[in-house]
């Protein structure tokens, strides 16, 4: 939640995080954040701003 209010690049510190755990696969340590549905509102959000950003303007 601190890095999406800090404006932190999400996949990066992802990346950051899976390695200081020593998971072999990113996947593993995003596993962790699924159940979390403060995130999951915020993603959700998120996606919304840039599927109205990203119209083509027909609709």
């Amino acid at each position: 939640m601190l890095w999406h209010a800090q404006g932190i690049d999400i996949d990066q510190a992802m990346l950051s995080l899976a390695t200081y755990l020593g998971h072999a696969k990113v996947s593993n340590t995003y596993w962790y954040l699924t159940a979390v549905p403060e995130l999951m509102a915020l993603a959700g959000g998120k996606f919304e701003r840039f599927a109205e950003d990203s119209g083509d303007g027909d609709e």
